[in-house]
């Protein structure tokens, strides 16, 4: 082992009143919010060359993939969750789906699950720790797709690929209404792209969706893009990139299911749940998104984690993004 994964792991056990006694940081108060202690000194440890953009899309996925192995920063599940690889062929390629069997299942519901990454990066095993606790705390199946990336797949063929993985999940004998989609960030926006979709072609709906920190407008121009925008994770410039990488052509602005800015009020949708977090760019624009489908008579739930920041599901060995993991995963489980 490392010393850096050493010092690591020493930093997670540490109580924050002890680092506390060691290093002086000033604590992060913006918009009556004050950032998690150990949050703010673990983004002042991480390397920034990690998260900008690099012109080789194929370097920034193995770079960060190869960070995430070597200093994981999400927690192991507690209980061990069985694994399966399902392989789902398409016209022009195959996609690995990963179920994840929880040794206690008390719901015939399953997750359908989308991983985060701006479209651009991640996986299935960026996400796999994430996904495990998230099936052993659901007590249910879930189903994590490994959606085809941009900028090689624009937008909407990773919506194609969810619809496939719907109709393998029918064939199985869960229709859609025993189907809950979930996602973070970029996989929160292909839920509720998905949705949109389904929703525009008269198809039955999900049983219910729940997106954490979704990205859902390009312009990236809200107030907390421009508050939060560097030094938390997840910077503006980056955002604008992903969906620059994302967008096949201008048009694509004016499609609900690429800009749910552009949420109509007269569109149906399934019981949502949305996380948004204080430190995040995309705080405004999940809680924008979460009026808009009130105003569209959606039945929604909107809760707000104001000292946590963008990325925090898959950065549970931080005590209190673990809390606030387990907190808002306990709602979840209710709409089910």
């Amino acid at each position: 082992m490392s010393y850096q994964k050493i010092l690591l792991n020493i930093f997670f056990l540490l109580p924050a009143w002890v680092l506390r006694i060691f290093v002086w940081k000033k604590d992060v108060y913006i918009r009556g919010q004050v950032l998690d202690f150990k949050s703010s000194m673990l983004i002042a440890l991480t390397p920034s060359s990690l998260l900008a953009k690099v012109e080789f899309v194929d370097d920034l996925r193995i770079a960060i993939n190869d960070a995430r192995i070597a200093m994981p920063v999400s927690a192991k599940p507690a209980v061990e969750v069985k694994t399966l690889d399902h392989e789902l062929l398409s016209e022009d390629s195959s996609i690995l789906l990963k179920e994840y069997i929880p040794k206690v299942l008390t719901t015939e519901k399953v997750v359908l699950y989308f991983h985060g990454g701006g479209y651009v990066i991640g996986d299935v095993m960026t996400h796999d720790r994430w996904v495990s606790n998230m099936a052993n705390i659901l007590e249910a199946k879930v189903y994590s797709l490994n959606y085809r990336l941009a900028p090689e797949n624009k937008f909407p063929k990773a919506i194609d690929d969810v619809c496939l993985t719907l109709e393998w999940l029918n064939n199985l004998g869960y229709e859609n209404s025993n189907i809950s989609l979930c996602g973070d960030s970029a996989g929160a926006h292909l839920a509720a792209a998905t949705s949109n979709h389904l929703a525009m072609s008269n198809k039955s709906m999900p049983s219910s969706q729940c997106l954490i920190y979704p990205m859902t407008d390009p312009s990236c121009s809200s107030e907390s893009h421009s508050l939060f925008g560097d030094g938390y994770f997840l910077t503006n410039d980056t955002m604008v990139w992903f969906w620059e990488q994302l967008r096949g052509s201008d048009n694509d602005n004016e499609d609900i299911r690429f800009n749910l800015s552009k949420f109509p009020v007269n569109l149906k949708n399934p019981k949502t749940l949305i996380i948004t977090a204080g430190f995040d760019p995309l705080s405004d624009e999940g809680e924008e998104y979460a009026a808009l489908l009130n105003n569209a008579g959606v039945s929604i739930e909107h809760i707000h984690y104001p000292n946590m920041f963008h990325g925090f599901v898959t950065m549970t060995k931080l005590k209190a993004a673990k809390y606030a993991a387990e907190d808002f995963l306990s709602d979840y489980k209710k709409i089910l």
